[in-house]
């Protein structure tokens, strides 16, 4: 990790973010924000935050139409897969959470892949549709951002139709593909190809209408919930910008984190939170930076208990999960 290039371009980004993140602020106000946390609230943020991580797992284990796999190796697969994407860069994670299913579930590592690749398909959808909606609440949102959403959304449900029309035409997909690829002898292995052939076999559950639905159904749980996770922390903290307020914050900060960063996103969720909040309803950057240092550690240290909770079940440790990381 050490090595990687992206790895030290991000914790750049990542610093400058926090640079800018704590110009101007007044280290008291920050202090009294972070220490009149009312408990309470966040009680009801970590039952809120269960049942939206809950909608996650159930919306994976769906993603294996036909196969379902145990309900709580899902659960132990998909922490420890969050776990490393918030210690690595570049969310290997994902990565290595498929592989971890495919060894504990017996099914193809391609297969279970794919699934990851449709189900942050179905993130990326329900995050600019909640966008779109809830723009229409938030009257001070610059018209360049809604239009931004409508390109992401429109490339997001262009993405869908090409995996569902690979996935039925799969013969004169892999036809066309070896064609492309007919000059790069490196890419004609058969070990690749049946790799292909299984990862374009997990999009079938685009071709079957009703489990797709419900996976549509539980993407729009899981942002909903998360949504009001983020305005139940915001209540704990006695900021008074509304729902529409902590749903912005949730789905803008989720877009950016493609930005590459230190891992956990650290600096460019806060930044982001806080420019956010300050420019759109006018918070006070003290309190905005606050907020943005609480509900990332809230979700941040949850995620963490779950997979070290999750390796220590599964009796896996760091240094054999660096192994799989290096596998895959």
């Amino acid at each position: 990790m050490l090595k990687s290039a992206r790895f030290w371009i991000g914790l750049v980004i990542s610093a400058v973010c926090l640079y800018f993140a704590f110009q101007g602020i007044h280290l008291d106000k920050l202090v009294e924000a972070l220490i009149g946390i009312d408990w309470w609230w966040i009680g009801i943020s970590t039952l809120v935050f269960f049942a939206s991580y809950a909608g996650r797992v159930f919306r994976w284990q769906l993603l294996f139409h036909p196969y379902k796999p145990r309900w709580l190796k899902t659960f132990y697969a998909l922490n420890i897969g969050y776990f490393l994407s918030n210690l690595l860069p570049a969310r290997l994670g994902d990565i290595v959470r498929a592989y971890l299913i495919g060894e504990i579930e017996s099914v193809s590592k391609a297969r279970a892949l794919s699934t990851v690749v449709v189900e942050r398909l179905s993130d990326g959808l329900a995050v600019v549709l909640l966008l779109a909606v809830t723009a229409l609440f938030v009257p001070n949102i610059p018209d360049e951002a809604r239009q931004g959403a409508l390109v992401t959304a429109m490339a997001g449900i262009g993405g869908v139709m090409f995996l569902l029309i690979l996935s039925l035409q799969k013969e004169r997909g892999m036809t066309l593909l070896h064609r492309l690829t007919a000059p790069i002898p490196l890419l004609h292995t058969p070990r690749l190809w049946r790799a292909l052939e299984s990862l374009i076999d997990g999009f079938a559950i685009l071709r079957s209408p009703r489990e797709i639905g419900g996976v549509a159904v539980w993407a729009i749980f899981v942002w909903i919930t998360g949504g009001l996770m983020y305005w139940t922390v915001m209540s704990a903290m006695n900021l008074k910008a509304g729902i529409a307020a902590a749903f912005l914050v949730m789905l803008v900060t989720s877009l950016v984190v493609v930005v590459p960063s230190s891992p956990g996103y650290i600096g460019v969720f806060h930044y982001v939170a806080q420019l956010t909040l300050v420019n759109v309803f006018g918070m006070d950057k003290s309190a905005a930076l606050s907020y943005a240092i609480v509900v990332h550690a809230f979700t941040y240290l949850w995620l963490i208990a779950f997979g070290i909770y999750s390796m220590w079940h599964e009796g896996l440790s760091y240094h054999k999960l660096q192994t799989l990381q290096s596998e895959t």
